[in-house]
């Protein structure tokens, strides 16, 4: 900041200044008011790196936190997976967060900290957008969208392999890098599975979501009506609602996590282990014939839709040679 102080006459001169111009103009000044002290303030000229470092600091924290509450999750449902003896695991939620803090904390920062670089740069994107949407042609516009398109994707890829690598972390002890690419071989090895899980899981999860929303709107539907100085209930039960999803998607992530968890847990176990004398599965049997009866549900369920597309495309063909006849 800087501070101007100026001594004023009957006739003086002041100077205001301003980023990027000076201005000097007279003016009349009573005698009463014979010494004037201004005092002009500025900004410097690195307070938008300051403003930069603060959001991306926001950004790093936050992902450090959900990134923290992740592997802390996914470290207590792997100790239930691989212990064969499940009477044996005790306090798999507070052994999972001392793991965290104990072993993980720089594959967790650094995690995050890739999430937050790529989330600046997106809100860095958006600023230039909004700064120059009047004056720009429409192919940069387009071009801008685009790429703020792609990064949004790669965020969420990003996130997504993230989380896997967490949950890798959580019961092999390697670091991130590690972690990514073996968990990315092991999700493209099981693509089929990994397509079913997250479908049926996601729709699962939305459900619950779903009729958590409608059972608090419907309960405070009928408390309102009950009330009779309440002319207008639309408001407090719409409020009600988004504060019962918002709970409801806190809740419902820990088993969204889980699902995950226990998929990754189950593809390595199928991998390292072929159920023989000495290699038995740590899965159990329920498991390894839902995931495999799901898979062969897929499959049967693409089989029919190109049995269907085939039909559609004959019968549209043999219409075709009919009309051609008449």
């Amino acid at each position: 900041f800087h501070t101007i102080v100026l001594v004023s006459t009957e006739e003086a001169v002041v100077s205001t200044q301003s980023t990027g111009f000076t201005r000097e103009y007279n003016m009349d000044v009573p005698e009463s008011m014979a010494n004037i002290t201004m005092v002009y303030f500025k900004d410097h000229d690195y307070i938008n790196y300051v403003w930069l470092y603060h959001l991306f600091g926001l950004y790093w924290g936050t992902e450090f936190f959900l990134a923290c509450h992740e592997m802390a999750i996914a470290g207590a449902f792997v100790q239930f997976y691989w212990t064969r003896d499940k009477s044996k695991v005790h306090f798999p939620v507070v052994r999972g967060i001392w793991w965290v803090f104990r072993y993980h904390l720089g594959t967790v920062a650094f995690g995050s900290c890739i999430i937050a670089i790529i989330q600046l740069i997106r809100t860095i994107l958006a600023y230039i957008q909004n700064k120059t949407k009047d004056s720009q042609s429409e192919i940069v516009k387009y071009l801008l969208m685009c790429l703020q398109c792609c990064l949004w994707c790669f965020e969420k890829v990003m996130k997504f392999i993230n989380r896997n690598a967490y949950i890798y972390t959580a019961f092999k002890g390697a670091a991130f890098c590690t972690s990514c690419k073996k968990v990315f071989a092991l999700l493209l090895s099981n693509v089929v599975r990994v397509g079913v899980i997250n479908c049926v899981g996601a729709f699962v999860l939305f459900m619950g979501k779903f009729l958590v929303v409608m059972v608090t709107g419907m309960i405070g539907y009928f408390m309102m009506q009950k009330d009779t100085e309440l002319y207008y209930w639309a408001i407090p039960v719409l409020i009600a609602s988004i504060f019962a999803f918002a709970v409801a998607h806190t809740f419902f992530s820990v088993y969204e996590i889980g699902i995950d968890a226990i998929f990754i847990c189950f593809a390595e176990d199928e991998t390292i282990n072929d159920g023989t004398p000495g290699r038995e599965y740590y899965m159990s049997k329920n498991l390894m014939e839902w995931v495999d009866n799901s898979g062969e549900a897929l499959k049967n369920l693409k089989r029919k839709k190109k049995q269907q597309k085939a039909q559609a495309k004959a019968a549209k063909s043999g219409g075709e040679v009919e009309m051609t006849e008449k």
